[in-house]
């Protein structure tokens, strides 16, 4: 019983911190723990990702207003929203590939998480200045 115990409570003390240890500040300018780098790097990746969707949706609302304007000088003047959509959902489907084929490589690994949370952040932040130019 107690070596069962005591061999429990070894399993628990060497299993990665999911969180930031307690008593310290998480600080994604020099995280200690590989758990904190991971956080870090999701919390990056959330932040591109965020940017990137306002933009997305000032460029979406500029081409629906375009697509409107044009209307009526003729059909072949309208559908920038429609390609603008298909276009950002293959951009997302080429971001998961991307970065999943990145993230093989670390496989097993505790850094994979944060790996894939970085190439995300990356690509989000090209992405993001590929829509800002769409603005007028």
């Amino acid at each position: 019983m107690i070596r069962t115990t005591l061999t429990a409570a070894l399993a628990l003390a060497c299993l990665p911190a999911a969180h930031a240890q307690p008593g310290r500040t998480l600080d994604c300018k020099d995280p200690f723990f590989q758990s904190e780098s991971n956080m870090c790097a999701k919390a990056d990746h959330e932040k591109a990702d965020a940017e990137m969707t306002v933009v997305y949706e000032q460029v979406l609302q500029q081409f629906r207003d375009q697509d409107l304007s044009y209307a009526g000088i003729g059909p072949e003047y309208v559908g920038s929203e429609k390609v603008l959509r298909e276009s950002q959902q293959a951009w997302t489907d080429s971001r998961h590939a991307f970065c999943t084929a990145r993230g093989i490589t670390f496989t097993g690994g505790s850094m994979r998480a944060g790996v894939i949370s970085a190439c995300y952040a990356m690509l989000a932040r090209s992405r993001t200045e590929e829509l800002r130019w769409l603005l007028d």
